[in-house]
């Protein structure tokens, strides 16, 4: 359809949820996943940080969230939109909790310089692909626990990974809010096409509002240009992509093989560099060597 916007592309994810018009739909999404489906008290209000961070120190590089927000209950939340499983992944969900933890550097005054206070930390992640490794089930979730008695140690780091392949695809099988909204993101297209919005009780409420935002003609003059270039880079990149492995199929399927993991590689590596990593990061992500990153730098 010409005039959508997947939500789970990485234009439309942040359309609906990283902007401060989409703060409400962001609370919505959040008191989903933490105040109904894991017991958090209910956020009331959030703020959006900035998304893109420099290195803590001057060798390394900064990184870039999907979506980072302190909450009115202190929590810092970090989500993720990811469409393809690439195998460091769940390192890297864990080394933003790690790195949203070390930037608070909350000493005490006047207390010893051990004496640190720490926002609790919790990273989502909206994985849009399925991957054994993250867990099973369509929802996992991770925190610092005792392996003999289970106990929690502190709340200062957890993860979630929604498993989005594994909610349900049917309608009335959708019996909590959560199921609704992954519902809702992944048939989009379809309901765009529909009289009635599904789940929806009436104009304004959450399921209206990211039907229609997820509408081209939706977006002012400008977010409608940062689509158009958005959209070029993701067209070009698959162009790229199958360019290489035709060309890799006329050389021989081993050969096309190995031009087609190389790509992936390069792809890893580009995405990778937008998100500001270092060059040691992106070495261990990718596989490249640093003469190879620097040249697609």
């Amino acid at each position: 359809m010409k005039d959508f916007i997947s939500p789970l592309s990485d234009f439309g994810f942040n359309n609906l949820f990283g902007t401060e018009i989409g703060k409400e739909n962001l609370l919505d999404l959040l008191n989903s996943i933490l105040h109904d489906r894991l017991g958090y008290e209910r956020i009331v209000d959030l703020k959006l940080n900035p998304t893109e961070n420099k290195g803590l120190s001057p060798e390394r590089k900064s990184t870039r969230y999907d979506i980072h927000c302190v909450t009115d209950g202190g929590h810092r939340i970090i989500v993720e939109m990811q469409n393809q499983w690439h195998h460091n992944f769940d390192n890297r969900i864990f080394y933003y909790g790690i790195e949203a933890i070390s930037r608070q550097d909350r000493r005490n005054p006047g207390q010893p310089a051990w004496d640190f206070t720490i926002d609790p930390v919790v990273t989502i992640a909206l994985c849009n692909f399925n991957q054994r490794r993250l867990g099973l089930g369509p929802f996992t979730y991770y925190t610092l626990r005792d392996e003999e008695t289970n106990e929690r140690f502190g709340n200062q780091l957890s993860m979630v990974f929604i498993h989005i392949p594994g909610f349900p695809d049917k309608e009335e099988e959708c019996d909590t809010f959560l199921k609704q909204i992954i519902y809702s993101l992944k048939h989009m297209e379809r309901i765009q096409t529909l009289e009635k919005i599904p789940f929806s009780t009436g104009e304004g409420d959450f399921f209206s509002r990211i039907a229609q935002r997820s509408r081209y003609s939706a977006l002012n003059e400008q977010e409608q240009m940062e689509y158009d270039r958005w959209l070029k880079f993701e067209n070009d990149r698959v162009l790229e992509l199958n360019e290489a492995e035709n060309k890799g199929m006329k050389q021989g399927l081993k050969e096309g093989r190995a031009e087609g993991e190389k790509q992936k590689a390069i792809e890893v590596a580009r995405t990778a560099i937008s998100m500001g990593l270092d060059d040691q990061a992106i070495q261990q992500l990718s596989g490249l060597t640093i003469e190879e990153i620097q040249k697609l730098k």
